[in-house]
Order: C-alpha cells, then sequence, then structure tokens
C-alpha cells in the first residue's frame, strides 16, 4: 500500500523467522525478462500490537519515519531511534473509534499533524495538531455530514493552493437497522489554519475500500482512484477547484464478478515510461492482484491478472524497488499465512513480474496472516524496507530492515540465564533475566508448564533486550529457556533449562466505573469525577483516559492515574457558562473497558420576588418551605426565589388559614398553601 503518506493496518507478528521459499522461474504474465533476478533479503524486529491502521511519518522532526495508527479510541505513536527501532507507544485519545488515519501539516505550521477518521454517526474526523516533537494536542473533531463509516482517507491539494485538502471513502452505514450501502465519498477542502470548507458528498458507486491519488491523464490536476465491489475501479478527473468528472468505472475480471472486491489500489511506474500504472488487488474469491499499464490520457491497457499460486488472498500491497534492480516490484501480504506472511514479485521493468517469493512462514496452526503492509526508507540507507501487518491470534508490528547485499551475520552463542534461579518460587509478575551475547540483536524467551515445551507454549515471544517480565502465570511450576537471534533473523543455541513455581498473582485490576459529583451544576462552575477500579492498582499505577463529548461546554484532563494500592482517583471537571442546559458524557477508557457518566451544565437560575401579607390572629407568624417567607401578623414581607421553585406556605401552631392571591384558598380555611413560582407575585394570609 503505497499512499501520499503510507498506510498499514493491525499489525502482528510474534516469530523472527524468516523464510524465503522461491516457487518458479518464469515471469508471471509472459512477455518479460526470462532469468530470475535476486530476491530481497530481511533483517526482523517485532514490537506490541499498535492499531487497526497504520501510518508513517517524521512527527518529530529527526529526518527518521516514526510509526502511527488507531488503537481504539485513541492514535498510537511510535518514534524511530534512525536505525529503524522504534519507542514505547504513546496514545493520543481522539472523538471515537478510529478507521484510518492520515498525515500533514494541516494547520500550515510546519509540523506534521493526524486526521482520524472515527465510525461514529455525528463525529466523522479527529484531528490531532502536532507539536513537532512527536506529542500531539487534544482532537478538535468535526462532523460526519454522510453518515456513513469511513474506512479510507487521503490528504492531497485538489485546488492547488498549497494547502491539504480531504478525501474521504464511504462503504456503509449500521448504526440503525436496517444497515444502508454507501454511494459516496466525502470532499473537504482545506483552509491551511487547520479548519475546512463546508464538507461536500459526491456519488461514486458501491464497496469503496481504499483511494489512491495521481496525475493519470497528465493536466497537473490531481486525479482520484478507488477500488470498489465486484472487481471495479472508480475513476475521478480532477478539475483543479476540489470538483471532480467521473470517468467510466473499469471492470477487471470477466464473467461473473460478485463477491471479487477490491480491497487495496496503488500507483506506480512498472515498465519505466513516467506514465502512471495502478496495482489494485482483488483477493476475495479468486487471490488475485490486476496490473494496469497506464496510457498517459487517463486509460489503461487491459488489465494483467496476477493468481497466486496458493490461493493465498494477496489482500494488500507495497511497491518499491526491493532488490535494488531499478525495477520496481510487488510486495503482497498474504491473508491466508499458512505458507508465508507476505511475498515479493520482482519487476522485469515491462510491466510483468519473475514468480513470487515467500517470507515469514509461521509455525503449524498459528491461526495468523498478513494484513496492511507499507515500504519505506525506516533506517536511512536508501533501501526500502517493509512495516507488515499480521491479523489473527498473536497481534502484533514486524518491522523489515532491508539487508540485501549485506554480508551475512554471525550466529549468536547460547545466553546463561540468571533468574528466577532453579527451583525459585517468585512473586508475580516475575521478572527474567539473563546475560547479553554477541551478535544477538533480539532474543527468543519460552515459557511453559511442560519441561519439553510443546505446543501451545504458555510464553513464545521476541524482546531485544535481555529481560522481560511476564504476564501473570498459573500459579504451578513452569520451565523457561531463552536463544539470541542474529539482525539477518538466524536464531542461535538454546540456553539450559531452568524450572521455577511462580506465587500466587494478585487480581488484576480492570476499570469499573466513572461518576461525576454533583451531576448538574451552573455553567462555569466544577464537578468532580471520579475513576474506581474493580481491585488495587499496581506497581506504578493504573492510568484511565478521560474524553468529554463537549469540550465547549467542560473538559477533562486527557488522563488520570490511580496511584498503586488504591482503587480510585479524582480529577476536576471544568465547565463553560451555557444558555440552555446542557447533557454531555464523560467517557474513561482503560484498555478494553470503557465507562460513561452524565453530566448536566444548567445556565443561571432566574429569580423572583414574593410578598406575603399576614392578617387575622396576633402573634402568629406566616413562613416558607423552602425558607425566605417569616413574616408575623400585621406586616408584610418579601423574599426572592428560583422561578420554577415549589413554594409552601404555613402558618405557626398549626393555625388555619384562608389564603389568596398567588396561591388561594378558595375562601376556604387550610392549614398551608403550596404553589409554584413563576415570576413576581403576592399572597395575603389572614391566620384564623
Amino acid at each position: 500500500m503505497s499512499k501520499p503518506v503510507t498506510r498499514m493496518r493491525a499489525i502482528v507478528v510474534r516469530s523472527a523467522l524468516i523464510l524465503a521459499i522461491i516457487l518458479g522461474a518464469s515471469p508471471l504474465g509472459g512477455g518479460g525478462a526470462s532469468a530470475a533476478t535476486q530476491a530481497p533479503t530481511f533483517t526482523r524486529a517485532d514490537y506490541p500490537f499498535l492499531g487497526n491502521t497504520h501510518i508513517v511519518g517524521d512527527f518529530n522532526g529527526d529526518g527518521s519515519l516514526d510509526l502511527a495508527g488507531t488503537g481504539g479510541s485513541s492514535a498510537a505513536v511510535r518514534l524511530n531511534d534512525g536505525a529503524g527501532a522504534f519507542g514505547a507507544r504513546v496514545d493520543y485519545p481522539v472523538a471515537g473509534s478510529g478507521q484510518d488515519l492520515v498525515a500533514g501539516d494541516f494547520n500550515g505550521d510546519g509540523r506534521l499533524d493526524l486526521l482520524v477518521t472515527i465510525n461514529d454517526p455525528q463525529i466523522g474526523l479527529s484531528l490531532l495538531t502536532g507539536n513537532g516533537n512527536g506529542t500531539f494536542n487534544e482532537p478538535v473533531n468535526f462532523p460526519n455530514t454522510s453518515g456513513f463509516d469511513s474506512p479510507a482517507i487521503v490528504a492531497v491539494d485538489l485546488n492547488n493552493d498549497a494547502k491539504l485538502d480531504v478525501v474521504v471513502a464511504h462503504e456503509i452505514a449500521c448504526y440503525t437497522a436496517p444497515c444502508v450501502v454507501a454511494l459516496v465519498i466525502t470532499v473537504m477542502v482545506g483552509n491551511g489554519d487547520g479548519t475546512f470548507q463546508p464538507a461536500r458528498e459526491i456519488e461514486v458507486g458501491r464497496g469503496m475500500t481504499e483511494i489512491a491519488v495521481g496525475d493519470f491523464n497528465r493536466d497537473g490536476r490531481k486525479d482520484l482512484v478507488i477500488s470498489g465491489d465486484n472487481s471495479r475501479v472508480y475513476r475521478l478527473f480532477g478539475v483543479g477547484d476540489g470538483t471532480f468528472i467521473q470517468q467510466p468505472t473499469l471492470t477487471l475480471t470477466e464473467g461473473e464478478n460478485i463477491g471479487v472486491d477490491g480491497t487495496d489500489i496503488d500507483v506506480a511506474d512498472f515498465n519505466g515510461d513516467t506514465i502512471q500504472d495502478l496495482v489494485v488487488a482483488i483477493a476475495l474469491n479468486g487471490s488475485r492482484t490486476a496490473i494496469l499499464i497506464g496510457v498517459g490520457d487517463g486509460t489503461f491497457r487491459p488489465p494483467l491478472i496476477i493468481t497466486e499460486p496458493n490461493i493465498s488472498v494477496p489482500h494488500q500491497q507495497a511497491v518499491a524497488d526491493y532488490n535494488g534492480d531499478g525495477f520496481q516490484d510487488l510486495a503482497l501480504s498474504l491473508a491466508d499465512g499458512s505458507f508465508g506472511l507476505m511475498e515479493i514479485l520482482n519487476g522485469n521493468g515491462d510491466g510483468t513480474f519473475q514468480p513470487p517469493v515467500l517470507y515469514l512462514k509461521p509455525p503449524a496452526k498459528s491461526s495468523i496472516g498478513g494484513y496492511t503492509i507499507v515500504s519505506a526508507n525506516l533506517n536511512g540507507d536508501s533501501r526500502a524496507d517493509i512495516a507488515l501487518g499480521i491479523s489473527g491470534a498473536s497481534p502484533g508490528l514486524a518491522v523489515l530492515i532491508n539487508s540485501t547485499g549485506v554480508a551475512p551475520r554471525s550466529t549468536p552463542t547460547a545466553p546463561t540465564l540468571i533468574s528466577p534461579a532453579q527451583d525459585a518460587t517468585p512473586p508475580q509478575p516475575v521478572a527474567f533475566d539473563w546475560t547479553d551475547v554477541s551478535a544477538a540483536t533480539s532474543y527468543r524467551i519460552q515459557i511453559d508448564d511442560s519441561s519439553n515445551f510443546s505446543t501451545p507454549l504458555v510464553v513464545n515471544q521476541i524482546v531485544t533486550a535481555s529481560q522481560l517480565t511476564a504476564p501473570t502465570l498459573a500459579a504451578k511450576r513452569h520451565w523457561w529457556r531463552v536463544r539470541g537471534i542474529n539482525s539477518a533473523g538466524t536464531a542461535g543455541a538454546w540456553s539450559t533449562v531452568r524450572r521455577f513455581t511462580p506465587q500466587s498473582a494478585a487480581s488484576t485490576p480492570a476499570l469499573s466505573a466513572v461518576s461525576v459529583n454533583p451531576t448538574r451544576v451552573t455553567g462555569g462552575t466544577s464537578s468532580q469525577g471520579t475513576v474506581t477500579l474493580t481491585s488495587a492498582a499496581p506497581v506504578g499505577g493504573f492510568a484511565v483516559s478521560l474524553l468529554s463529548s463537549n469540550t465547549a461546554a467542560a473538559t477533562v484532563p486527557a488522563s488520570v492515574s490511580v496511584a498503586q494500592g488504591a482503587t480510585s482517583a479524582s480529577f476536576a471537571i471544568l465547565t463553560s457558562a451555557v444558555t440552555t442546559s446542557t447533557a454531555l458524557t464523560i467517557t474513561a477508557n482503560a484498555g478494553t473497558v470503557t465507562r460513561t457518566a452524565t453530566l448536566t451544565g444548567d445556565p443561571p437560575a432566574q429569580t423572583a420576588t414574593l410578598t406575603v401579607t399576614a392578617t387575622g390572629r396576633s402573634g402568629e407568624r406566616v413562613t416558607s418551605n423552602p425558607a425566605g417567607i417569616n413574616v408575623i401578623v400585621g406586616s408584610s414581607g418579601s423574599a426572592s426565589f428560583a422561578t420554577g421553585t415549589s413554594i409552601t406556605l404555613s402558618a405557626t401552631n398549626g393555625r388555619d388559614v384562608v389564603w389568596s392571591g398567588a396561591c388561594s384558598s378558595g375562601g376556604n380555611k387550610a392549614k398551608s398553601c403550596t404553589f409554584t413560582l413563576s415570576g413576581t407575585a403576592t399572597v395575603t394570609a389572614n391566620v384564623q
């Protein structure tokens, strides 16, 4: 997948093994060079799951490409150390469940921002403006004018005013039954200050999943191509003012096309004629990839259809010259990872390709497959690297650094285990430590409840440091071992095996509730929120992300931390003045758990004056509930109350009273009189 800012979807990998299997020697599609070319090689590093959609961009201005993705209701960022290794994940909350994101300078300050599409009927986009140091500000949200989901977004200058515009593709809306299929894209022309002109919906077609940008008719204006359902590609030629002229739809395969849906589309130059070509993933129901060679007037030659030999569903692609021969190659992620999670087809330079080479074959019954794939120079050596997403049972992030032409690395020696010691009974979480070994760039640690380490293992993880803190283990005997892995992915000998028995683990806390007190305040005053856990927070505390659904009416901190050993923590909710009663939602999120509470802000109360005149039996008084009126017989008194207040008047000593005026007993005796004050009022009380 190659876009103005390259994207990746859910990235998931566990193993460090690189396995390349050359499947043949003749070019795919015919007409190309017959000699096989060098297959690229890679070294691999693994990271925890980052999100369902990923992009690369230099977010801290150090010249190295960083990673960003949508992780639930946040955008997650990992910064590059310059050598292609990535730091800790940092989350920045957005307005809801993110679907896709794009990076660009939307407010003209020279720093990369993040724009996230939100799967919500009301809010369509969250803009996180960048600070230039790898951090981002709180989101600015934009409405969902289409009413549909938003699986794809691109940022591009459509009207040549040097300001980024946005195009969002829509597929379906299932917010209420029945679901409605989308036919439109949304175009938002940028103002260059982080705002946009009113959104416009343009009808295009069904099943839109990905967008690519180019100038296919070479008129100097940006055009769009969009992958659709039933083997279709939609083409929109730009007019240069943010509008388009739709061209006849391309159908890539003949015959029955139902279910042959496009899952990716990219722009390339496969035959070196400087005219833009297309590659389209039509992996569903056929495992095919379509190559369309551009003519230069906006049309394309009939598609070359490449069928994956193992029917492994190549549903995403990344285009680059991976083996350094000057021709553009295809890297395909394979949704069925049984034979490999990725394959590369070396280009012949004429629009045809060599047979595929498979990479990253997982262990049997792993239940994982390749997902989104992106190509970028991640370590600054001018070679095309890959960030590969793998979906399924073991989500994570694999970064493949191109090592084509690099001399083989030494095989690591066996590490020496340090702790836990043989037959130790450590508390949980258990910390594992071992010696560093030369030539190792990462280590595989295995922990199991059987001494022969039978599948499935309790822990089977790759780490870059010579230590690991394990997740909660069962309180029974376990065994552990470690081996080193070099930068080429070659594993060394296993260490000796040690056994240990972890102590019983304390219960893992989770977010239980979020509450506000008071639940109703006058706008401009504050309320207090409280997050509560199911059990005491662990060492280091327990972080909870916070979000206000209406930041104009009330703001909350980005997060609150429950201190170690505590079960709750409070935070301030600052409200603004309102003209009408405004209900808003305070959302707390921790891991997969989300809790909400409602706070209502009211305008300042209006008041009115009540005047009571008491006559009749001397020595008695007339009083009110709520307090305010206290009038002795033979006099009058006044008090102010909020309009809408229910007021009860009565005489001392339980005397009967004949009430008249705003509160009347109709000439009869009554011990009390109750009415609602709606404005200035007078009451006469004749105490009997």
